[in-house]
């Protein structure tokens, strides 16, 4: 059985526990919600601009061949298709580096977490103070 300080000691450090738990799980929260509203927003706006480019290009394509018809309508559609091939190259070599380019998830929390853990190794290896007046053996 403990005695009374133990038990007061104790009960402190689970609460103290509990409390850096908690803060670490509202980070997480947060960092969550950021992670939800930047995909959000990036895969709508990503679809905004893929449409609007793939029927802008589209109709472009068409008055190119459209003009070209006479003469040789051939080389015109080869070169849309083309310009098509260039354009799916330039957005993969864009999206690969924004991809690449991202940090790791949840990377304030593993710090927070990293930050405790060595606090508490700390802790617990520093040599306790000894009281006013009495030795240490």
């Amino acid at each position: 059985m403990l005695n009374p300080q133990s038990r007061a000691a104790l009960k402190r450090v689970l609460a103290s526990l509990l409390g850096i738990g908690q803060t670490r799980f509202e980070l997480l929260g947060v960092e969550l919600a950021q992670a939800r509203r930047s995909a959000v927003a990036t895969l709508t706006w990503s679809l905004v601009m893929v449409l609007a480019g793939a029927f802008a290009s589209l109709m472009l394509c068409a008055a190119i061949v459209m003009l070209a018809w006479a003469s040789s309508p051939l080389l015109a559609i080869l070169g849309c298709a083309l310009f098509y091939a260039l354009l799916a190259l330039l957005a993969f070599s864009k999206m690969k580096s924004s991809i690449d380019g991202q940090g790791s998830m949840f990377e304030a929390t593993i710090t927070e977490l990293g930050k405790d853990r060595q606090a508490i190794l700390d802790s617990i290896s520093e040599p306790r103070a000894s009281a006013p007046g009495v030795q240490a053996p």
